[in-house]
């Protein structure tokens, strides 16, 4: 393990240069410095270590990873947030290799280019009420992810583009992905070895162009380094190389828009829980980063322990188990649900949802009708933050090539997935991270007895907006004091995004009854009158 750097110097940079002659980078846009160690390292990443002190023009410190890129190359990347003239200085661990510490300089950063979401809005963080996801402008962000664990690794360039822009337009705004971890001596994979490994930076430098081409479409790359949950998953690095490495990624992706995914699954020791704690503290609160979610997979008794730690910016977790009605009470009733009255607040996302499979050739564990119900069940229970689909053929990136369409296209025209636009379409408009779940909603279902049939219901704190998940055609009872609040009221088909107005059928002892236009699932939104 390389030494540790005992701190940042303080900046002393000659102000010499012309502004005119200084390298400009848009605001939210990647300022890259390339360094040259004057040292020859046998396993570099293990052998030093560069962190880089920028200071913004308003005096304000940024810390920051810098990374090896092979040979005697090192790179540190850096999005600043604030227009006007930057300074940077670095620091190596191997003080002797000038080529690496001590470096200073200036850049320019200008107004933002606003070429996609980021650019526009910043890159995304915890909000103020900690209740969900934000861009650094405040613009408020739904997770709408999709669960292409295996993808970036597999996909060529030219398919990733058409994948990115493709889930793009149907309004998912992030890709979950995780870091093939191949314990093979192969020069194909991330590193070789175990107790002490060898970064392959060719490896990283194909997933720089994943991650970029992601960006480029409007999507956030959730990205978990490491994956340590379920029987598929490698055994845990030793715990200085977890570190090795999630410093790596992090140093090399940061600066985008990104998001990191910390997943692991405890024993009943609460050692690995353990570890994390220490892997995350060591990565992570040295430096400045992209929003943490922790997902503790079917361990979720260890999230008291993790709380109160400052890397961890949200909880996500995994419902791999909900396949049918038979299990929907564990997302009804279980940890999800219960974790909303914890504190302190975090963002809830459910990251890691069974995957809805062809019916072609596959055994179907979910109908579509069941995804697109999980996905507005998951989102409803608690205080609206995000929610993620999964296809099993993008998350496994199936390819054949005795088919003309290769299966991960396909699966891209599930109808699960696309379900994520009108919930989308329905929820961003509304201020949703004011929505809170509603239980004083007369309702009436045809069959108490069917999970399914729950109508999950949410209203804004204000009670100026109300929203109805109903399941099976089931009609909605507005309570008493909302007797007078159909002004405005409307059901949404989730499966086309189409509206049309809601008539109150008529009055009940409860309150005002609403039917829905047919036996299929639909969303109630009311907007009651003062």
């Amino acid at each position: 393990m390389i030494p540790p750097l005992l701190g940042f110097a303080v900046l002393s940079c000659s102000s010499a240069v012309h502004a005119t002659e200084l390298p400009v980078v848009p605001k939210w846009e990647r300022f890259e410095i390339t360094l040259k160690s004057r040292a020859t390292y046998t396993n570099a990443a293990q052998e030093a270590e560069v962190r880089a002190l920028l200071v913004s023009p308003l005096g304000e410190t940024n810390r920051v990873y810098g990374f090896w890129d092979g040979g005697k190359t090192w790179r540190v990347r850096f999005a600043p947030n604030f227009p006007g003239r930057w300074r940077y200085y670095t620091l190596c661990s191997d003080t002797a290799n000038t080529g690496l510490n001590g470096q200073t300089g200036e850049f320019l950063c200008s107004a933002p280019l606003g070429n996609s979401r980021f650019g526009e809005h910043g890159p995304i963080q915890v909000a103020r009420d900690e209740e969900h996801l934000e861009h650094a402008d405040h613009t408020p962000f739904l997770w709408l992810g999709d669960a292409a664990w295996e993808a970036p690794a597999r996909a060529a360039a030219s398919d990733w583009a058409y994948y990115a822009n493709q889930r793009a337009a149907q309004k998912f705004n992030v890709v979950q992905w995780r870091l093939p971890l191949a314990r093979a001596e192969a020069a194909s994979g991330a590193f070789t070895g175990w107790q002490r490994i060898t970064l392959n930076p060719d490896f990283f430098k194909k997933l720089d162009i994943q991650v970029e081409e992601t960006a480029r479409a409007g999507l956030l790359s959730a990205i978990a380094p490491l994956w340590e949950i379920g029987p598929g998953a490698e055994s845990p690095l030793p715990e200085d190389q977890a570190i090795v490495l999630l410093r790596y990624a992090v140093a090399r992706w940061g600066a985008g828009p990104v998001a990191w995914i910390v997943a692991f699954e405890s024993d009943s020791t609460g050692a690995q829980a353990a570890r994390w704690q220490r892997i995350g503290r060591a990565v992570f609160n040295p430096v400045a980063h992209g929003p943490v979610v922790l997902l503790p997979g079917d361990a979720p008794w260890v999230l008291p322990d993790f709380r109160a730690e400052p890397w961890v910016g949200a909880i996500g977790f995994q419902t791999t188990q909900v396949i049918n009605e038979d299990t929907l009470p564990w997302l009804l009733r279980g940890p999800m649900a219960l974790e909303r009255s914890k504190l302190p607040d975090r963002p809830l996302i459910t990251l890691a949802p069974a995957a809805e499979t062809a019916a072609t050739g596959q055994v179907t564990l979910r109908t579509s009708d069941f995804v697109r119900r999980v996905l507005w069940w998951s989102l409803l229970i608690n205080s609206p933050a995000g929610v993620s689909y999964s296809a099993k053929d993008i998350a496994e990136w199936t390819t054949n090539d005795r088919n003309r369409e290769q299966p991960w296209r396909a699966a891209l025209a599930l109808p699960g997935g696309s379900a994520v636009a009108p919930l989308a379409e329905c929820l961003t408009p509304v201020e949703f991270w004011r929505l809170r779940p509603f239980s004083k909603a007369g309702i009436v279902p045809s069959d108490t007895s069917s999970p399914g049939n729950q109508i999950v219901a949410v209203r804004h704190e204000a009670g100026d907006l109300m929203l109805f998940y109903v399941p099976e055609g089931n009609a909605v009872t507005l309570p008493l004091d909302n007797r007078s609040a159909a002004t405005n009221a409307v059901w949404l088909n989730p499966r086309t995004g189409d509206r049309r107005p809601a008539v109150a059928a008529g009055a009940t002892p409860l309150g005002c009854q609403f039917m829905p236009p047919n036996t299929e699932d639909g969303v109630l939104i009311v907007k009651p009158t003062k």
